[in-house]
């Protein structure tokens, strides 16, 4: 019977220890659905909150098996993803082709290994049925031969180093809840990452590296007329007001008077690459003022690879960047 269980964390990663004093409950049920039933039924009786997925039996003092409450399925690099627009790829293929689309700076190797990952839980997450909607996924896609044509000069180089990456990540994705996790990912953040309550495994985190980057901080300027016509704005008595901030500095929603905008909003219209605005008001003009680059949510491309810079690796990185979350590994 159940002694104790204890819940440690290792690398942001939930352990459930369970301590049994038993003479021959378990002396013929090792296998590993037998001791995930009763793994199950310990939680449910003992009322355990254990967000995690790894469950060590500790048996009589002698630490005797662990095993994984979600097995979850293992994507190869090999297994076959039909597209919409109807292209027959393999994941590998597809990751190559993610890579080269997204992926436009020189990074060291652990950072597009943490890339990677974020990537293929991307495509874990929106298949159904072996196929892929290239328009749900929150990713551009052009086919990785396109830069093959495209950039003769560079691709040998970078499809040795993509090629590396996607087979030493085989496999590998985030997941949180037992799903796999949403990429999210952004170029430079404003020295910190966003959370954000709708992707609970997002987290605020310095990244102050970003700080550094040499277009880190941008200006745009607009006339009142500009300003008025991209926001479809026609009352002249219009005012700006910030309405709301997240907790890392970056503009949530805006009142223009008889308009109420958020701020992901008024990015695109107004062609800004953050949310992180200082607005300088003028007679005759706008001036708006921008630091990072991106959603500021999840991982920073700049930041990640200023850890690995550091020595971290891409497992480390992930558990910077991200909470609560357990990595899916080739077993």
């Amino acid at each position: 019977m159940l002694e104790k269980y204890r819940i440690i964390k290792n690398n942001n990663e939930e352990i459930l220890y369970l301590f049994l004093n038993v003479n021959y409950e378990f002396a013929n049920e090792f296998t590993n659905d037998s001791l995930k039933k009763k793994a199950s039924s310990y939680l449910k009786s003992y009322d355990i909150d254990f967000k995690g997925n790894k469950v060590v039996f500790v048996i009589n003092g002698i630490t005797t098996k662990s095993i994984d409450l979600n097995d979850y399925e293992f994507f190869s690099n090999n297994k076959k993803v039909i597209l919409s627009n109807n292209d027959i790829l393999t994941i590998k293929e597809l990751l190559l082709s993610l890579l080269f689309t997204n992926i436009s700076i020189t990074l060291r190797k652990e950072t597009l290994k943490a890339i990677c990952v974020l990537y293929r839980g991307e495509i874990i997450r929106n298949l159904f049925n072996d196929k892929l909607d290239l328009e749900k996924i929150s990713l551009s896609y052009h086919n990785y031969n396109y830069f093959k044509l495209t950039y003769p000069e560079t691709f040998k180089s970078h499809f040795t180093i993509f090629n590396d990456v996607i087979n030493e990540t085989d496999g590998e994705y985030l997941v949180y809840n037992n799903k796999a996790i949403k990429c999210l990912t952004h170029l430079v953040s404003n020295g910190y990452t966003e959370e954000d309550k709708s992707y609970p495994y997002t987290v605020k985190k310095e990244s102050l590296w970003d700080l550094a980057y040499p277009n880190y901080l941008q200006r745009k300027t607009y006339s009142i007329e500009e300003f008025k016509k991209r926001l479809n704005l026609t009352d002249d008595n219009y005012h700006i007001k910030i309405t709301s901030i997240t907790t890392s500095n970056r503009i949530k929603e805006l009142d223009l008077g008889k308009k109420k905008i958020d701020a992901n909003t008024l990015a695109v219209y107004l062609d800004l690459p953050s949310t992180d605005i200082t607005i300088i008001i003028k007679k005759d003009y706008l001036t708006f003022i921008t630091r990072g680059i991106g959603s500021g949510l999840g991982l920073s491309i700049i930041g990640a690879d200023n850890l690995a810079e550091l020595g971290y690796n891409y497992k480390q990185i992930l558990n910077y960047y991200f909470k609560d979350v357990s990595l899916v590994v080739k077993k």
